[in-house]
């Protein structure tokens, strides 16, 4: 699917980071040495932040949307999505909440959209299109993820890959335009996945269970997996596609790029897709290293930790995003960030 949607403009982007930070190179005691300098150089992470138990993916955002908001950008918010794998609860939407703990009109439409990777772009194109429509002023889009929570401790894949993090970006009408594309492989679904703990198969003993499994990591059904090479390949063959048909329409050519701004999934597959792209390394930004895939806070942890730079050298105004991996899924905008207010990562003491 792709589209272009008219008649908004994205007013500013902050980002908010839990104070724990867990030094991989450490971890050689649990995982071995060689194996753990062999995951740090192809991931390209050190290091990665973790949030306390007490800390959720809502305070993350709600502290990333403080930075900005004030009166008279709080009495236009007239709605606002929330997009995670992570809500404060199963029942009710924790957009609501937010809602109430920033101080929003009661007017205000609160919608909760699961999604991780792909979840940046998808709450762009669901807010843009709340805007564009007339329905809304203004949109508070909120995004990120704890997905440390559902990590097993002495599983080397997920626990040297996945931080935490929240974001808050504000969309308003304007004379802008975002060209989307969505691509989706739901038959892949099972191979970035939580198995256990929601309605098809509720937790139990057995879910429980921590056992050593078929690529040689320690986990439980109730903890995250993520076979990474059918991820990779999903990726490797849908990304080009996406960013084509985002670029496509808003009547850009790949050359006129200014900014490629992937999910910052890990530094060995942005490298091998801005290669098959064919994008310059100095406009695709690889901005892990030090906080980890943050899921779904990702891209505009990477706009926020870069900003000085992408403007200095004034390379948002032809930025392409795109997220991808749990679904599987897919999806990019072509967008000028160019307006947009973009502040340095926040962390929570």
């Amino acid at each position: 699917m792709q589209t272009t949607i008219k008649g908004i403009n994205i007013h500013s982007i902050a980002t908010a980071l839990p104070p724990d930070i867990e030094d991989l190179n450490e971890l050689d005691m649990i995982f071995g040495e060689e194996d753990t300098k062999r995951i740090i150089k192809t991931n390209g992470i050190e290091r990665v932040r973790k949030a306390p138990e007490e800390l959720c993916t809502s305070d993350l955002c709600t502290a990333a949307a403080k930075v900005f908001l004030n009166p008279e950008l709080i009495e236009n918010i007239d709605g606002i999505v929330f997009v995670s794998q992570t809500p404060d609860y199963i029942l009710p939407a924790t957009a609501c909440t937010i809602q109430h703990r920033l101080g929003l009109s009661k007017s205000c439409v609160a919608i909760d959209i699961n999604h991780g990777c792909s979840g940046y772009v998808y709450g762009l194109y669901q807010a843009s299109m709340m805007v564009s429509s007339g329905g809304c002023r203004s949109v508070l889009m909120c995004a990120g993820d704890v997905l440390s929570r559902y990590v097993n401790m002495f599983d080397k894949n997920e626990r040297m890959v996945f931080g935490d993090a929240g974001s808050a970006t504000l969309i308003t009408r304007g004379d802008k335009e975002i060209g989307f594309s969505f691509h989706t492989d739901g038959s892949g679904a099972e191979h970035l996945i939580i198995k256990a703990g929601a309605c098809r198969n509720p937790r139990n003993d057995e879910t429980a269970n921590v056992s050593m499994r078929e690529d040689g990591s320690m986990r439980s059904d109730e903890d995250l997996f993520i076979k990474g090479i059918e991820v990779m390949n999903f990726s490797l063959r849908e990304v080009p596609k996406v960013v084509a048909e985002a670029l496509e329409s808003v009547g850009w050519n790949k050359e006129d790029i200014t900014l490629l701004g992937l999910h910052q999934a890990n530094k060995f597959i942005i490298d091998y897709l801005r290669k098959i792209l064919k994008i310059s390394a100095n406009k695709v930004p690889v901005a892990m290293g030090d906080t980890g895939n943050t899921s779904a806070a990702s891209i505009p942890l990477m706009l926020c930790k870069e900003k000085d730079r992408l403007i200095q050298e004034k390379m948002l105004n032809k930025s392409v995003l795109c997220g991808f991996g749990v679904g599987l899924s897919c999806g990019a905008a072509a967008l000028d960030l160019s307006g947009a207010n973009l502040f340095e990562p926040i962390e929570l003491a």
